[in-house]
């Protein structure tokens, strides 16, 4: 039943019914202005109930209805007061385009219709675009542009620690929907002890077969490690040629899907169809603000993102020249200087590559090793660099980009020494740098590697290190590698993308290892399915580094061009 709630300024319409062409009601609440009507609408179509309207990175309704738009908050189908299966992705396009049209319909509409939100939310938006003509703006935040790479997986290694949590919050919220509070419980419990949970083994029975009723995508996604038809029956980057409207896209350097959604600004900016902007900020997933991790990147890292929004619905929704389109395309946020640059593309125009060549004596392991970073070629003849990969103890994830679980993976900026000091990561350092160093767009790593199993993975993460010593990681890569036994492999990483300045006084350093648990699964080192292995399948494998002579194992980093300020 439609609840009607009215204040001085503001009308609400809670749990109003939607009907979609196949008979399913979703649920809707709208927040609109009183005594300016019609008002263009902003939609946000989310599955953590639409009364939070995802409160923790927007204002509320109240203060876009106070700018002068309607706000729309939608339970997608299946999810709390809305009918219909949760299948995730499967529905949000038609099911989007044909919200969109029904508020366009509405007396209370000036037929101008943007949507906002960020994460699945965000979602909602790419698919929807795809669908729908009568959107006319959206601002899609940290999200992706296909649900297998950068949402599930990452270059085919499962990204543990947010599938896992996410699914269980999924599952849990399924459970209360049915009503069946002991189901609710055990997904409670799973996430209260969320290190055994992510630790379990086999990992495709993490979540207890009796509980998989509620989320039975959870075998689908584990079944389908590569991607397939499965993936792009939903992926938002196999139809960019049908998305037409202006779009504002908002990432995070720690946010887990940075790498989809600058692909999303990229590919739709290079087609041109509508105008394309974008924002970096130094942040998590979640929530958006200055203190990211253990490091405080001061005032100019506040979120401002409601302001930002509001003036591009005005330009898009109402058509008011605001100066918005004269205005940089690309907002980043550079680490290290804490500063916003403004660019007219991304990547950003680099002045140069910098190069950094590995040296060693063949003891790069741990920061009590000998690993060098230098920009001259090394001169002295092949070395080699080994180290224990074991499953049994993998090297532990600190900030970066997990699943902003504290009690998991906490993600943002965090000091790796830690980590550095075992033997099972190899440390490469620059000396002190004579002047700042600013980079802006994806690092390569070029490491020509052994092993002596079949399959191995290989972990880089890029370091900014202080004067005091503190080693803050900035960006990282994965590979899960085949290799022959005895065979040196040249491998070619894209590192996640950064904008940073190396201080003055700062090194450069790189870290190579086995693993990087528990964002990402263990890598069992054995010819299975690693979702099957069990603790008596680990194998500890021996993961080599060889640099020198033939082997120019090297960093290379986009140096950005300062001009274009």
């Amino acid at each position: 039943m439609t609840e009607t709630v009215e204040i001085p300024g503001l009308k609400m319409e809670l749990d109003i019914g939607v009907p979609m062409s196949d008979g399913t009601v979703l649920a809707t609440d709208v927040y609109r202005p009183v005594g300016q009507e019609p008002a263009p609408a902003l939609l946000l179509r989310t599955p953590y109930d639409k009364r939070d309207v995802e409160s923790q990175a927007y204002a509320h309704p109240a203060w876009y209805v106070a700018k002068g738009f309607a706000v729309v908050s939608q339970d997608v189908r299946g999810r709390w007061l809305s009918e219909g299966e949760f299948e995730p992705f499967a529905n949000e396009a038609n099911d989007g385009a044909e919200t969109i049209e029904w508020i366009a319909r509405q007396p209370w509409c000036d037929g101008s219709v943007g949507m906002f939100g960020f994460s699945y939310p965000g979602a909602t938006q790419m698919l929807a675009a795809l669908e729908s003509q009568t959107l006319k703006a959206m601002v899609p935040a940290m999200t992706g542009s296909s649900y297998c790479d950068g949402w599930t997986y990452r270059n085919g290694v499962l990204k543990l620690s947010f599938i896992l949590t996410w699914v269980a919050g999924l599952g849990r919220d399924q459970a209360l929907r049915a009503g069946d509070v002991q189901a609710a419980d055990e997904f409670d419990a799973l996430l209260a002890d969320a290190p055994e949970f992510h630790a379990t083994l086999p990992l495709r029975e993490a979540v207890p077969a009796h509980l998989l009723r509620y989320v039975p995508y959870l075998h689908d996604w584990l079944s389908h490690r590569d991607y397939d038809d499965y993936w792009r029956a939903h992926s938002p980057m196999e139809r960019y040629s049908d998305i037409s409207a202006p779009a504002l896209h908002i990432a995070g350097w720690y946010d887990l899907f940075l790498e989809p959604t600058l692909d999303n600004y990229a590919a739709l900016a290079a087609q041109g169809r509508a105008p394309q902007m974008l924002l970096v900020g130094p942040w998590v997933h979640m929530p958006w603000v200055r203190q990211v991790g253990e490091f405080d990147f001061g005032e100019a890292a506040a979120s401002t993102i409601d302001e930002l929004q509001c003036r591009f619905f005005e330009r898009w929704l109402r058509g008011i020249e605001n100066g918005l389109d004269a205005e940089p395309a690309v907002r980043l946020f550079v680490l290290g200087s804490n500063r916003w640059l403004y660019s007219p593309s991304w990547p950003p125009p680099s002045h140069e590559t910098n190069t950094f060549y590995l040296h060693s004596d063949g003891r790069a392991a741990s920061l009590n090793g000998t690993g060098q970073l230098t920009r001259e070629r090394p001169q002295h003849s092949r070395t080699v660099d080994g180290f224990p990969a074991n499953p049994h103890a993998p090297v532990a994830s600190l900030g970066g980009r997990g699943a902003d679980n504290p009690a998991v993976a906490p993600a943002g900026a965090a000091d790796q020494r830690p980590e550095e000091f075992r033997n099972d990561v190899l440390v490469f350092s620059s000396e002190p740098l004579h002047e700042p160093l600013t980079l802006a767009g994806y690092p390569e790593v070029c490491l020509h590697v052994a092993a002596n199993v079949p399959s191995a993975d290989f972990v880089v993460r890029l370091v900014d290190v202080s004067a005091d010593g503190r080693a803050i990681g900035l960006c990282d890569a994965i590979e899960r590698v085949e290799v022959a036994s005895g065979a040196v492999v040249e491998l070619k990483l894209r590192l996640s993308p950064i904008a940073n300045c190396f201080q003055v006084g700062h090194r450069i350093r790189l870290e190579v290892t086995g693993s990087d648990f528990p964002t990402h699964e263990r890598n069992p080192h054995c010819p299975m399915e690693p979702f099957d292995a069990r603790a008596t399948d680990f194998r500890v494998a021996s993961q080599f580094v060889f640099h020198g002579g033939e082997y120019l194992s090297r960093l290379s980093l986009p140096i950005l061009d300062e001009s274009i300020e």
